[in-house]
């Protein structure tokens, strides 16, 4: 079964720049059509906040103008809420959709450090020109980001495509051109990753698999993915479904593990396996797909472990959240907890002004 994606918007879009208080107001007058808005800051500089007209949800229209290029995600509709046989969790496509939303307004390190962003990342367009050395990419890819975090995958993935490239390999790295390598010197370009040493054997490992078996390409079936040494169903499920556009099963992580059952769509259980297999049983296939990405995103900047951000979260904002602290959420925002919050994995500052707007219009 194909899928589509999450459409990535080519527009480039402003930074709204933090104020020594915060952040700036944005006013929604309510029936009118909103329109394009320059204020004037202190030092000169301009902020512009892109506006739409005000409907059934006033503030989820507001195109806040940012540094990053937007990813719009699909919502959950109402023939959504009958298309699974198996009973669905109570509001999920509340938190679903507010989820969809706040991402549209910020961008996490998986947008372009994450497995299947890689390669493109590195090369754009890759993927469509090359898709065979795209998928190959895909699968080193996964292989290095167990038990590491994106940034580190893709420093990793562009030290082996330097590399190569600097042999005279045109593609940098491809099946052919790894497998010319020594297993210390793949050690080597990828030694900041987890368990680097035990990867690096996985990959050559792999491609010689796949040179020998496969006719040098990533095999089209889980069953014959996960018997490479080092991929497990996660990494097998993402690969076909980037890869071939085959929509098998969702890629659980830590991250879809953790939220899937903090927000009680699954059952409590320590094996993101068991995670996959419940939310199979009633998540709409459309949406396999890229419920990774857009929890992954969502768990590396604003819910991340062990320390949520509810005081910029809108699912605690709208009380959908049911582990959301009360506390926090309800406690401003000061100048040095934005200053802290800005150390994260990913830019906050679009977050504020959802919140402050809600805050203030009460549109929840």
């Amino acid at each position: 079964m194909s899928y589509s994606a999450p459409r990535r918007s080519k527009r480039r879009l402003q930074h709204i720049e933090v104020s020594a208080s915060g952040y700036g107001e944005v006013k929604v007058e309510h029936g009118e059509k909103l329109e394009k808005a320059e204020n004037e800051k202190g030092d000169g500089e301009k902020t512009t906040v892109k506006k739409e007209e005000a409907g059934e949800s006033d503030y989820k229209r507001i195109k806040i103008e940012t540094g990053i290029a937007a990813v719009r995600y699909a919502r959950v509709e109402d023939g959504d809420l009958v298309s699974s046989e198996t009973k669905q969790p109570k509001d999920w496509y509340k938190i679903y959709n507010e989820v969809a939303l706040m991402r549209e307004h910020f961008e996490s390190p998986v947008d372009t450090m994450g497995c299947e962003s890689i390669p493109n990342t590195i090369r754009p367009g890759l993927s469509e020109m090359k898709p065979r050395v795209y998928r190959f990419q895909l699968l080193v890819s996964l292989i290095l980001s167990s038990q590491t975090k994106d940034e580190v995958t893709y420093n990793a993935m562009v030290n082996l495509n330097r590399h190569l490239m600097d042999r005279g390999f045109e593609d940098g790295l491809t099946l052919e051109a790894v497998l010319t390598l020594s297993e210390a010197e793949v050690d080597g370009l990828i030694s900041k990753v987890g368990f680097h040493r035990k990867k690096a054997a996985y990959i050559l490992k792999s491609a010689a698999i796949l040179k020998e078996t496969a006719g040098s390409d990533v095999p089209q079936t889980v069953d014959e993915i996960t018997r490479l040494p080092g991929v497990g169903p996660k990494m097998a499920y993402l690969l076909i479904q980037r890869g071939w556009n085959i929509n098998d099963g969702i890629g659980v992580d830590v991250h879809v593990h953790r939220l899937a059952q903090m927000w009680r769509w699954v059952p409590k259980s320590d094996s993101p396996e068991r995670t996959r297999l419940a939310l199979q049983a009633w998540l709409p296939k459309k949406f396999w797909p890229e419920i990774n990405p857009l929890l992954v995103g969502f768990g590396q900047v604003v819910c991340v472990p062990r320390a949520g951000n509810c005081d910029i979260c809108t699912l605690a904002t709208k009380r959908l959240c049911p582990s959301a602290s009360r506390s926090l959420a309800n406690t401003p925002l000061t100048p040095d907890r934005i200053a802290k919050l800005d150390k994260g994995r990913g830019s906050i500052k679009n977050l504020v002004l959802l919140n402050n707007l809600l805050k203030e219009k009460e549109l929840f």
